[in-house]
């Protein structure tokens, strides 16, 4: 059984690396974090691109149709490069709760710059203990400084879905299909908590949808199932320690043996990499996502 240790953090801690953001208290980067240690990270920054919509409307958020409004091909990516989910009708959310058919909850965030027909990049995150609402408020406080303030967050409780990949999975296929969600500027991060979840989805159940994937304060290990080879494209990855270096070496090698492209240091040995819950490395994970695509 792993440990979620407890650790208790000022509210303000986005001070760090010039952040204007300002983190929830508690455990976890700053975050309350429930009997659980907390998750958060700090990696490299990288430029933020945006890809061309697709005509397609996704099926459940499952494929595109795979065409560029042209008509023209796009391959046998899945989904397909160079497009998006075509969705629409989501309307606006500041961190509300959702609800995914089938019935799994989440909270969702929405930039008001959102539009449909113009594709967006999105972010899919598994809280760890803090659960999803204090997450959401972490991410709302600390994306606009860190260069994600124009991304969707569609945040699930780690607890709750602990160890369930499929939650994420719905939540995906819900977010897509009522929002224009860029096939190229899809991320997943997780923490504590949230790891086993976020690495079914990210290494196996979704792995073609995400062009990046961070698993932060980790606390199990998984390698990825396809290799970048077989995907069609080479996603970008990490994980935070938190003090599990041994977890986070071995996801992290399963990574690199599957074609993924790696910042160095991975795993992630910077500020805060040595304790669960730092927010000096949740700030790196953030960071890690700025400029990412497939």
């Amino acid at each position: 059984m792993r440990r979620f240790s407890r650790v208790r953090l000022p509210i303000l801690v986005l001070l760090l690396l010039g952040c204007q953001g300002e983190l929830a208290g508690g455990s976890d980067a700053g975050r309350a974090r429930d009997g659980g240690a907390s998750d958060s990270a700090l990696p490299d920054a990288n430029a933020s691109d945006s890809g061309t919509r697709d005509s397609g409307v996704v099926d459940s958020g499952t494929r595109d149709s795979g065409t560029r409004d042209s008509g023209t091909p796009m391959g046998s990516l899945t989904p397909a490069r160079g497009a998006s989910s075509g969705g629409s009708g989501g309307g606006a959310a500041d961190g509300a709760s959702r609800t995914a058919p089938g019935g799994q909850a989440y909270l969702l965030r929405v930039p008001t710059s959102y539009r449909d027909g113009v594709p967006n990049g999105l972010m899919i995150v598994f809280s760890g203990t803090e659960g999803a609402r204090t997450m959401m408020m972490n991410l709302q406080g600390a994306a606009p400084s860190l260069g994600l303030g124009d991304l969707i967050f569609a945040v699930l409780d780690g607890v709750e879905t602990y160890g369930n990949g499929a939650a994420g999975a719905a939540v995906l296929d819900d977010v897509r299909a009522k929002y224009d969600i860029d096939n190229d500027r899809t991320f997943l991060l997780s923490e504590s908590a949230g790891t086993r979840a976020g690495l079914e989805l990210g290494l196996d159940l979704r792995q073609s949808y995400f062009a990046a994937y961070w698993a932060n304060d980790v606390n199990a290990t998984r390698a990825p199932s396809s290799s970048a080879a077989s995907l069609g494209f080479a996603p970008h990855g990490n994980a935070g320690p938190g003090g599990d270096f041994v977890d986070a070496q071995s996801i992290v090698d399963g990574m690199r043996a599957q074609g993924y492209r790696l910042p160095s240091p991975a795993p992630y040995a910077g500020a805060g990499a040595g304790t669960h819950g730092d927010p000096n490395q949740f700030v790196a994970a953030l960071r890690f996502f700025v400029g990412k695509s497939r």
